[in-house]
């Protein structure tokens, strides 16, 4: 038997009569990657809403490194290394491709940006 990592049991979510994520069932092993599809208003955002305590389930549960973490705060989940990242996709019209890409790589995640030292030298993480 395969140990998950992260494991989704009838994982519901309902807005008053709207019934956003119905009975969601879901394992993923640890470096098994999966892929959540489907059209707008699917209810994709309020899965990982749910999974990263944004949004605590009307019904069902959440087990992450055999832990339930269902209803709990979103930082507390963060710390135990369940995180997401949003999408990002603003460029800078009037910068190159490399300039974009020089202006993405300065940033040291913590709120600061070098725009002056070489892209180049960063260390990855």
């Amino acid at each position: 038997m395969t140990e998950h990592l992260l494991a989704l049991e009838g994982l519901t979510r309902r807005f008053g009569a709207l019934s956003a994520v119905n009975g969601v069932s879901l394992t993923v092993a640890a470096r098994e990657r999966r892929a959540i599809i489907g059209p707008n208003g699917a209810g994709k955002t309020t899965l990982f809403n749910l999974i990263t305590g944004h949004l605590a389930p009307s019904a069902g549960g959440i087990v992450f490194g055999g832990t339930p973490v269902a209803g709990l705060a979103p930082h507390v989940i963060a710390r135990r290394g369940l995180s997401r990242s949003f999408q990002r996709n603003n460029l800078f019209p009037r910068l190159t491709v490399r300039e974009n890409l020089r202006l993405a790589a300065a940033a040291d995640g913590r709120g600061s940006w070098n725009l002056l030292g070489s892209a180049s030298t960063r260390t990855r993480r």
